[in-house]
């Protein structure tokens, strides 16, 4: 071959492998471009992990603590319920105390009245026959007098 045709092949060929390593490179630099700032915002997300942790934690933390607070105020309530519910069954017993008693007292006062509608009416008979006795003897000493001639 002749050197002209050699050298023009040379160049060709040189000319070439410089557009394909630019072309190469520049490429490399685009995918090394990606690469690093994947790797960049890999290491932010990595780096933010801890914070968010932390805030997850802080927000796990409050929950606990809220639901120890509410299981307290239910407790309490509970507790409330139940003291409620002795003092209502005190109440009852009481109640069911006092409806006897206000039984009794009316069946008392009721025999009461009785004794003292039996008392009136033996007193009113009594002195219906103590009347009527006067009135008989007043009535018989009239008579008695009408037939002695005496009126």
């Amino acid at each position: 071959m002749p050197k002209s045709i050699h050298h023009a092949l040379i160049r060709v060929l040189f000319t070439t492998c410089i557009l394909f390593t630019a072309s190469l490179t520049s490429i490399v630099h685009a995918a090394n471009a990606n690469i690093f700032s994947d790797i960049y915002s890999g290491w932010e997300r990595v780096a933010e992990l801890p914070g968010e942790v932390n805030a997850l934690q802080q927000s796990y933390q409050e929950t606990l603590n809220k639901l120890n607070e509410t299981s307290a105020q239910l407790g309490q309530a509970q507790a409330n319920v139940e003291a409620f519910k002795a003092q209502n069954d005190q109440l009852i017993a009481q109640n069911q105390k006092l409806t006897e008693m206000v039984s009794q007292l009316q069946d008392d006062q009721n025999a009461k009245n009785t004794t003292a509608k039996r008392i009136q009416t033996m007193i009113i008979t009594i002195v219906a026959l103590i009347l009527g006795y006067f009135i008989l003897i007043r009535l018989m000493r009239l008579g008695m007098r009408r037939r002695s001639g005496r009126i």
